[in-house]
């Protein structure tokens, strides 16, 4: 078994058995993978708090041969981004960030640019000044982008405005994304288009965006067939 050392946003977690949890990460080298940690619950092991979604790891983790999971040896966090879980709103954010990335993404499958994506907008949300909703909108074009399902700008129905912010979504350094701020009046245009495009690779809404709408924070996408492409 190869012995691997990386850093990892976990996405989701999973009892197995009586003492284990799986958990659903995402790596800079890695991409996305599930790893087992063994022995972390039952009566004698409390599970560390830190072993939770929306936490950024440092993971010893061991391959194994014709498995498709590996198995975790140490989890070392990094950072807990405690002030976004102080915040229900930039919670509920991150919650539909990390589902995002999960469904839009398959094990083993690298993706450098989804994993400085995704670790860029969970360290805007903590910024006070930054703006979740842009941040969303951000890290869903970057999505879209990589999995190879966003239409060109010069294909788009939209307004010259909506398509400077499209380009500007696009053309802004992650390390740059907190200080990123749509237009009001562009917007909504952007945010029913990737939405809608969303939906369209997912054949489903995510449980996590729909709560946002449901608390007010995000209106619903549009149905498939009114993305409009010239």
């Amino acid at each position: 078994m190869a012995i691997q050392k990386t850093e990892a946003i976990i996405l989701r977690r999973q009892e197995v058995r009586e003492t284990s949890l799986m958990l659903t990460a995402f790596s800079r080298q890695l991409g996305k993978f599930q790893g087992l940690v063994k022995g972390v619950r039952g009566a004698r092991a409390a599970v560390p708090w830190y072993l939770e979604p929306l936490t950024l790891q440092a993971v010893v983790l061991y391959e194994r041969r014709r498995s498709p999971w590996v198995l975790v040896s140490a989890c070392d966090l990094i950072d807990g981004f405690t002030a976004i879980r102080h915040d229900l709103a930039r919670t509920a954010y991150a919650t539909y960030m990390l589902d995002l990335v999960d469904s839009m993404t398959g094990v083993h499958d690298p993706h450098p640019e989804i994993y400085e994506a995704l670790l860029a907008v969970l360290k805007g949300l903590e910024s006070p000044d930054a703006d979740p909703a842009t941040l969303v909108r951000f890290l869903e074009i970057h999505l879209l982008r990589a999995s190879g399902l966003l239409p060109k700008v010069e294909a788009l129905m939209l307004s010259p405005a909506a398509k400077a912010s499209f380009r500007r979504l696009l053309d802004t350094p992650f390390a740059h994304a907190a200080t990123l701020k749509l237009d009001p009046e562009t917007e909504p245009a952007l945010r029913r288009l990737l939405q809608g495009l969303v939906r369209r690779a997912l054949e489903r809404e995510l449980r996590s965006r729909s709560f946002l709408h449901a608390i007010g924070l995000e209106q619903g996408g549009v149905p498939n067939e009114t993305i409009r492409v010239a």
